[in-house]
């Protein structure tokens, strides 16, 4: 069975994760300031799966003042915090998910027209993997897995909705 789920579905919670990025500044001599809290926030609100344009974008409706350099810099710190972990499906575009999804595995389909990207789980797949790496003589470790696709309703791609 296949499970999915986009982006904003089931999020870590709020208020940890503005605690454990608090404590992060704090050992680093530096405090939370209202640009920082800002795009966190921003980070929180978006989903899954975020990239610094995006986030820029939202964040500029609030306080206009919060440079992309702001917005990079303070994804870095998420990162170094442990609240984010950068990924890159193909291209030189960055996105960023969240670290903190306890044992959760998952692989993405990502659009390749709007760059939606679908997180799922299919154990028959998972299974079938692993039964690969046995014939090939190997013991599965761990994987990853990003099929690269266009939506098959255009109607619901973002990309060409904006055409």
């Amino acid at each position: 069975m296949t499970t999915s789920r986009r982006s904003g579905d089931s999020l870590p919670k709020r208020a940890h994760l503005h605690k454990v990025f608090d404590e992060y500044l704090s050992q680093l001599g530096l405090r939370q300031t209202r640009q920082r809290k800002i795009i966190l926030d921003a980070v929180l609100s978006s989903g899954r799966h975020v990239d610094a344009e995006t986030i820029s974008n939202e964040v500029k409706k609030i306080d206009s003042s919060i440079g992309l350099a702001t917005v990079y810099r303070t994804l870095k710190m998420m990162t170094d915090s442990q609240i984010l972990v950068e990924r890159h499906f193909g291209g030189d575009r960055a996105s960023f998910e969240f670290a903190d999804q306890g044992d959760e595995h998952h692989d993405h389909l990502i659009c390749n027209q709007c760059h939606d990207i679908v997180e799922f789980y299919d154990e028959e797949l998972e299974k079938r993997q692993e039964l690969v790496a046995k014939n090939l003589g190997f013991v599965l470790k761990s994987h990853k897995m990003e099929l690269f696709a266009d939506c098959a309703n255009s109607e619901n791609c973002k990309r060409k909705n904006l055409k």
